[in-house]
């Protein structure tokens, strides 16, 4: 099969003397002995092109075209089987394809750049190209036109102090542009330094001490600050504001954010500064109230010891973005504060703060730092002329967690029927919001079905009886309708948004007997058989008090009349009487009648 045309075929120079032609091979069908063959031939001269064709990616060919400015050349590819050709025709003068720029040097200012460059093609006007790399990886492109000096340059503007910035150039013929040429090795240049611009972001913990104050300073760079310089150092200086005091001032490097410094309980301004090797920042400025309660009149001091109100801590949401912050705006102040501590378990708790506009009322604050499970504690500040106003406090977790620790049950007063449980809870040491209690009831023998209750079933099929008690607050509860003399089983769970642990262990009581029971007992079984032990015991008294075999004749109701009495005895006369019948047991009977 015959050789596929040649593709791309486009010849170029560098010099306007050198030609270099260049072209895809595609597929040449044969190989070895048999491979292609090419020949370039120009038309316009009827000349053979001396040159060697070199193929790999790309075929090209190079020779001097010496003083010929229209050229006509035809490439032939050739094999056993057929040939192929194709042409390209041109103007030397629109074909020029410029050297890389070289040997790049630069002068700088602290905002500008001048680059200068060296060029191979004398006497032809190039138009040049500047890539400038940006630091936060932008790039941008700036034109240039050349001049037929030995070297070129360009200004670039606008730049920051004390920035690196990567530049590299390419050229192009002005007149008849054909392509680019190769880029110029890649320069990084830096600005010079300049005064920072912009000032610090500033905060400040206050603790009260005995006669006055530690005051907590903090500083970081806002995202509007630029420190345009090496050698970065703050300068941190605090003076009174009703008098004119001396100020004092303190100088820290750059791998310091913080500072703490003791204050009396009058009014201070403090104020903070970046510096470099060519000037301070501006100052970011902090004014310190007096302190609570402190009063100044006619030169003399004192301490009122004024209660303040404190404020109610209100619990807020988190998200699995972060934790929602709102607060109620108000138009007096130019700007809001929110303030946190990132490990509030630790100390120093790495105190994080946040600044927001006036016209912002709510904020989701996040931290890498905050975790599932630990409470945190925001407060919302007010700020007007650099003076700060506590107005909220918010409390919240990023994510809810189950309780680490049951309540510890202090006290069980126990009576036949119930049971009361008092019991002691710390609410803030838990991983989450403890919204009460549930308290869990069983006989230990079998399920617990008490009235009142609800059920609750174990893993393992046991059924409890549920009290729920919906308030924190309240660490005490009676659980009724239990039964005498049984043991039972019971435990006291605190629960969160996040619910509560398994139970794992019980605590064990024994209900008494009911004394009424008691007492019913001994009525009805105890005192009949004293009665009938006595009776057994005094038998034969009995008997012979109740039912004699021969009754006493003082017994008799046939005496209880007047006529039969004489004196104190009862006395019967035979003459009184006629018997029916009248008989005598025995001799001795008889002798005593």
């Amino acid at each position: 099969e015959p050789p596929d045309t040649p593709n791309d075929f486009s010849c170029q120079t560098q010099d306007m003397r050198i030609i270099t032609c260049t072209w895809s091979q595609g597929d040449t069908h044969l190989y070895g002995s048999h491979s292609p063959k090419y020949i370039l031939f120009e038309e316009f001269s009827q000349k053979m092109v001396p040159c060697t064709v070199s193929c790999s990616e790309q075929c090209s060919c190079s020779w001097d075209i010496g003083q010929q400015r229209i050229c006509n050349i035809t490439v032939t590819v050739e094999n056993p089987l057929g040939k192929k050709t194709a042409t390209d025709v041109f103007d030397v003068t629109h074909r020029i394809y410029p050297a890389a720029p070289f040997q790049l040097w630069e002068e700088c200012t602290d905002t500008k750049i001048t680059l200068y460059w060296k060029h191979r093609n004398k006497g032809i006007e190039l138009f040049c190209q500047t890539e400038v790399l940006q630091p936060d990886g932008k790039v941008e492109l700036h034109n240039s036109s050349d001049t037929h000096l030995d070297y070129a340059s360009i200004t670039l503007g606008g730049l920051q102090p004390y920035t690196g910035y990567t530049v590299r150039v390419r050229c192009g013929v002005a007149n008849h542009f054909w392509r680019w040429s190769e880029w110029s090795e890649a320069r990084t240049i830096r600005t010079t330094e300049s005064t920072p611009s912009g000032t610090l972001d500033i905060w400040r913990e206050i603790i009260p001490v005995q006669g006055g104050r530690n005051v907590t300073l903090f500083w970081k760079q806002a995202p509007s600050f630029r420190a345009n310089g090496r050698n970065i150092s703050y300068e941190v200086t605090w003076k009174k504001v009703e008098d004119g005091s001396k100020p004092e001032s303190i100088s820290f490097s750059s791998v310091y954010n913080s500072t703490r410094i003791s204050i009396d309980n009058h009014s201070y301004r403090i104020s903070i500064m970046a510096k470099n090797n060519v000037n301070c920042s501006l100052p970011s400025v902090l004014i310190i109230p007096t302190a609570t309660g402190f009063v100044q009149e006619n030169d003399s001091l004192f301490c009122s010891f004024l209660g303040t109100e404190e404020l109610k801590e209100e619990q807020v949401n988190g998200t699995d973005d972060g934790i929602f912050i709102s607060w109620e705006p108000r138009h007096i102040y130019d700007s809001y504060i929110i303030d946190w501590c990132n490990y509030p378990m630790l100390q120093p708790c790495d105190l994080q703060w946040k600044r927001f506009g006036p016209n912002t009322s709510s904020a989701l604050i996040n931290s890498v730092a905050f975790v599932p499970g630990v409470r945190y504690n925001f407060h919302i500040y007010g700020s007007a002329a650099n003076r700060a106003s506590l107005l909220e406090k918010k409390t919240g977790y990023l994510k809810e967690l189950p309780p680490l620790h049951d309540p510890t049950v202090e006290k069980v007063e126990l009576t036949s029927n119930a049971v009361t449980l008092s019991w002691d809870y710390h609410l803030k040491n838990e991983s989450g919001f403890v919204r009460g209690y549930h308290v869990y009831v069983s006989p230990v023998q079998e399920d617990c079905s008490l009235k009142g209750s609800k059920k609750h079933v174990l893993p393992d099929g046991a059924v409890l009886c549920k009290y729920t008690i919906e308030n924190p607050e309240e660490k005490r509860y009676t659980v009724k309708h239990l039964l005498p003399n049984t043991k039972y089983k019971l435990v006291v769970k605190a629960y969160t948004g996040a619910g509560e642990t398994p139970i794992v262990s019980f605590r064990y009581i024994d209900t008494p007997f009911n004394s009424n029971t008691l007492y019913l007992l001994v009525l009805l079984v105890i005192v009949p058989s004293l009665v009938a032990a006595i009776c057994r015991w005094k038998m034969k008294w009995v008997k012979e008090c109740c039912c004699p075999v021969i009754p006493s004749p003082n017994k008799s109701k046939a005496l209880s009349f007047k006529e039969f009495k004489t004196g104190s005895e009862k006395v019967l006369k035979i003459s009184d009487c006629i018997p029916d019948m009248l008989a005598v047991d025995s001799k001795a009977e008889a002798q005593k009648l």
